[in-house]
């Protein structure tokens, strides 16, 4: 197995791995001790399913069959955001204790890291910048299943999504300026790719 398949199949375990752990902790959670419970739970998050896309991207690389490039790319874009918003936004002040604090580096620090590292050596850099609309697929749609399941559960996974807290208006507001942050991220990743690519000819 090459060298990019060996680090795209560590990459997919590791995301794995962080899954697993998160579903291990939900289910110290009485009201979420079945299967599916826990499972239901965690499709609430995007940092759950991003990182769930990525692992079968990677495993789907390592296994010399590579993804789709745009879906490939949506992945890379969206866990690096996954990164970003949850160390400016959502990361407690006090850090985790035990497997706690490894599924939250794992989810939410190495496997974004390790994901963007890994395209910016090995993955596809030929797509066009015109094809930005189809990697802010992925957070469009999550933003409206997330608004649809919070309008019927009444719970909301991240604030910034909250209609009963903040109003429709706030949050049409909110969704707009995060697509545009995923959009400029997806330019500047789109552009190291282009970089990386021309200093290593």
């Amino acid at each position: 197995m090459t060298v990019k398949r060996t680090l795209a199949l560590l990459i997919g375990l590791a995301a794995l791995a962080a899954l697993v752990g998160q579903f291990t902790l939900n289910g110290t959670k009485p009201e979420l001790e079945p299967w599916g419970a826990r499972l239901w739970d965690l499709a609430r998050y995007f940092t759950i399913l991003t990182n769930a896309l990525v692992a079968v991207a990677m495993l789907q690389e390592a296994t010399g069959r590579p993804p789709q490039p745009d879906l490939h790319l949506t992945g890379v874009i969206n866990i690096t955001m996954v990164c970003l918003i949850y160390q400016t936004l959502l990361a407690p002040p006090e850090p985790f204790q035990g497997l706690n604090w490894w599924t939250d580096f794992g989810l939410h620090l190495f496997v974004p890291v390790a994901t963007l590292l890994w395209w910016l050596a090995y993955g596809p850099r030929d797509q066009s910048l015109r094809r930005l609309p189809l990697w802010l697929i992925w957070p469009v749609a999550y933003c409206l299943y997330a608004l649809i399941r919070g309008a019927l559960t009444g719970r909301y996974p991240y604030f910034f999504l909250d209609v009963a807290r903040f109003g429709a208006t706030q949050i049409a507001i909110n969704i707009v300026g995060l697509v545009l942050v995923f959009a400029v991220a997806g330019a500047v990743i789109w552009g190291m790719g282009r970089l990386t690519r021309r200093l290593g000819r």
